[in-house]
């Protein structure tokens, strides 16, 4: 603007802003933004399975060990922007869920409890469905203040939310009140 403002005749001046993509081109290059917005398509499994937005079979899911401490599970949730992450031994099981009402419950009045493991804060009363389950049953879920922890066998597939229930009937909008009978009855 300076060098407009000394310039003596009318002049046509070229800027340049560049960016560096953190704010829109990284969205291209995240796989859940672009399932999301329908943008990526993952195989449909027919069941639950399709409702799952990061699973853990492919890597996606942020975990904590029980013997994590609680300043380490924060540390990954605050990184992921999520509220609550599964607490998975070493086998891969699902034995616990931790959230942010488990870490403001054991730390508040005692920071110092941030060292403490996540197995003494987590909770461990899970509410497990299978994939074949029907939406009915994660209606129920949802209504007692739950996630649900989709499980085929010992095996863990990933959580359920409320948001992801949302995100896939948003697109599946269409089709979702067609489909609803044949695909989860």
């Amino acid at each position: 603007l300076r060098y407009c403002r000394q310039q003596t005749r009318r002049k046509r001046v070229v800027t340049f802003v560049c960016d560096t993509g953190n704010k829109y081109l990284s969205k291209m290059y995240n796989n859940f933004w672009m399932a999301e917005q329908g943008f990526a398509q993952r195989q449909p499994q027919g069941d639950l399975r399709d409702l799952i937005t990061h699973r853990a079979e492919a890597g996606e899911v942020i975990t904590v060990g029980p013997n994590d401490t609680l300043v380490t599970a924060f540390t990954r949730m605050r990184q992921a922007d999520v509220s609550q992450v599964p607490v998975v031994d070493e086998s891969g099981r699902a034995v616990g869920i931790l959230d942010e009402s488990d870490l403001l419950v054991k730390t508040h009045g005692d920071p110092s409890q941030f060292k403490a493991t996540v197995q003494s804060a987590m909770t461990d009363k899970l509410e497990t469905l299978s994939p074949s389950a029907k939406i009915q049953d994660l209606l129920g879920v949802f209504d007692r203040g739950r996630v649900a922890i989709l499980m085929d066998g010992q095996k863990f597939l990933g959580l359920i939310t409320r948001t992801d229930l949302l995100s896939y009937l948003r697109r599946n909008m269409p089709k979702a009140a067609a489909n609803e009978e044949r695909e989860f009855s």
